[in-house]
């Protein structure tokens, strides 16, 4: 059955609103990340959403039971932040050997069969990325010191690509609509389907900690329901 424009416009407002906790929470933790795990704001967000892009009810109910499990586990607010910011700085941030690489370009890279390890602001992926920022529209502020494609900054975009698909449903424009849906694509076919997947199963897999193990699961459900769709 063929979606009508108000549920089209819906479904991109939602996954708009997942990206952005994606890239929210691929991000140094903070205490407000710890607030809304303790106080139940987070959960009900996701499900919220989850409700809205149509997923199985198992699936909400199997996220549903893993934050309840973080709820009674933690001792307190600061007790959560400092342990998700050292889960987190063990799995992405390691000086020396992070768990997975949250870049594109070192996440992509085989050090047996690459030529030389890539240098993470001058990278081709890093580079591309920049280039799709470019064409669509976004200005990154000049203080950000990370590289394009890191996988936050990957998800802030497909977060803007969708919110910009919304804003032209609404506004009955199909000519901007179609316009995101190809840069949606574009952007899908040239960089998120390269590592996505996998580094969201890599999150889920090797994460110590229930929260980076249910961005893993939360990433790799919706990797699967939603970028080849557009």
């Amino acid at each position: 059955m063929q979606k009508t424009t108000q549920q089209e416009m819906q479904t991109a407002i939602a996954a708009s609103d997942l990206y952005q906790l994606l890239a929210m929470w691929l991000q140094l933790p903070t205490r407000e990340i710890a607030a809304g795990l303790l106080n139940g704001s987070l959960a009900e967000d996701v499900l919220a959403i989850f409700d809205e892009l149509g997923f199985p009810a198992h699936l909400q109910k199997g996220l549903k039971s893993v934050f309840s499990q973080i709820q009674e586990e933690s001792k307190s607010q600061e007790e959560l932040f400092s342990d998700l910011r050292k889960e987190y700085t063990r799995l992405f941030t390691h000086p020396k050997q992070p768990q997975i690489h949250i870049y594109e370009s070192l996440f992509l890279f085989n050090p047996e069969g690459d030529e030389a390890r890539p240098s993470l602001f001058i990278s081709p992926a890093a580079l591309d990325a920049e280039r799709c920022y470019k064409k669509a529209g976004v200005a990154r502020a000049k203080e950000v010191n990370e590289p394009g494609d890191h996988m936050a900054t990957e998800m802030e975009f497909m977060m803007f690509l969708y919110l910009q698909k919304a804003k032209a449903l609404q506004e009955g424009d199909r000519t901007e609509v179609e316009r995101r849906g190809k840069e949606i694509q574009e952007f899908y076919e040239i960089h998120l389907q390269k590592w996505a997947k996998e580094f969201f199963a890599r999150c889920s897999t090797l994460s110590e900690h229930p929260f980076f193990k249910t961005v893993g699961e939360i990433g790799s459900i919706f990797m699967k329901e939603m970028l080849p769709a557009h």
